[in-house]
């Protein structure tokens, strides 16, 4: 299924998923790694994970699933777990104790992983190690996962992927309703890429076995189709007043000078850190443009939005909704979260990617 980024669906969605902050139940994410249907099956009908880290580690991993938490110390860079589950089902990864890290589907089968790690701030509470998934053998969900984002890379940018993109995904869940997989899947597309219409997503949500669903992904599903119906493309935004940097109160009135991005942020979510340098060198690509950026951060903090603002070199219009009025008026499941917006306020995009807005930015200035 877990980046605001040029293919948003190829992020891993079950490490957005817990790493939610500031009512943020999936940031960035959300195509996980997924395990299922694998090549190679355990003789006990159990599984058993061989890793291999990417460095050498002093320390243990730890693996989260159901009521279970394992851990084993890592040998020369190799770690390996065991264990047995009744169906397909969420795990985590994890270098540091209590913190589900790299989100991973569970079947009993043999599965060889090739991991990384690095070290980021966790939770205000400085520095840990964290741990990616960069490969997995031995499964056929792999190469489901695979074609799905082979797809996305060659198709992405062609006129008629909304209409390619339907039939992808309207053959994948009907040839795997019953795996998670489809739903995160689905869940993912209709929050971070919903390009479909709503008539499309309720028909590929209706061929999946909900029962076989993970709870978490319906309820995304059904509030991010929600979300749609309030403020889709073709409708007018909503005038709104909230404080500048200079703490001045600032309001618009659906009248902008340009066409313009108005973006949801924070600066504790690192999907929206990443995407920050990206749409700084797309301002700077698009300066001769009529095309400006604004952006609403939904911190709690003053001080640490005004600091990441300096930090990322965000200059363009700030904003700090730390009431979360406009954002929650919006039913915004998430952030990072943007609406493309014209100069009489009418939405040009719902949460497009950086070659969609460059692409709508030009082709008005052409016409």
């Amino acid at each position: 299924m877990l980046e605001h980024a040029t293919n948003h669906t190829q992020t891993r969605y079950l490490q957005a998923k817990k790493t939610s902050t500031m009512n943020l139940k999936y940031l960035l994410p959300f195509l996980i790694i997924a395990l299922h249907s694998c090549d190679k099956t355990v003789e006990n009908k159990s599984f058993e994970i061989s890793g291999l880290l990417n460095d050498d580690f002093d320390g243990y991993v730890y693996l989260y699933y159901g009521n279970t938490i394992d851990s084993v110390l890592v040998n020369k860079r190799k770690f390996q777990f065991n264990g047995k589950v009744d169906n397909v089902e969420e795990g985590y990864l994890s270098l540091k104790s209590g913190a589900k890290q790299e989100g991973l589907y569970l079947e009993n089968c043999t599965i060889d992983l090739k991991t990384e790690f690095d070290y980021r701030e966790y939770n205000d509470e400085g520095q840990f190690p964290f741990i990616s998934i960069t490969s997995i053998e031995g499964t056929n969900t792999e190469k489901i996962r695979k074609d799905y984002y082979d797809f996305n890379q060659k198709n992405q940018n062609k006129e008629d992927f909304p209409n390619l993109l339907y039939k992808k995904l309207d053959t994948l869940i009907t040839e795997n309703s019953d795996h998670p997989f489809s739903g995160g899947i689905l869940a993912g597309n209709a929050r971070l890429r919903p390009i479909l219409s709503k008539k499309e997503f309720i028909h590929l949500y209706s061929k999946l076995d909900t029962a076989k669903q993970n709870k978490s992904d319906l309820s995304l599903f059904k509030r991010s189709i929600a979300s749609l119906e309030k403020y889709p493309e073709g409708k007018s935004f909503f005038e709104f007043t909230l404080p500048n940097k200079e703490n001045e109160m600032l309001h618009f009135d659906n009248k902008y000078d340009k066409i313009t991005l108005i973006d949801f942020w924070a600066s504790s979510c690192a999907p929206c850190r990443k995407t920050n340098p990206k749409y700084v060198a797309l301002k700077n690509r698009l300066k001769n443009f009529n095309f400006d950026i604004l952006g609403i951060s939904i911190d709690p903090n003053r001080e640490d939005w005004l600091k990441a603002i300096d930090k990322d070199k965000l200059e363009w219009t700030n904003l700090i909704d730390i009431k979360k009025e406009v954002y929650d008026k919006l039913d915004v499941v998430g952030i990072p979260y943007s609406y493309l917006v014209d100069e009489n306020g009418i939405i040009l995009k719902v949460n497009p990617n950086i070659q969609e807005i460059e692409k709508i930015v030009r082709e008005k200035a052409s016409r």
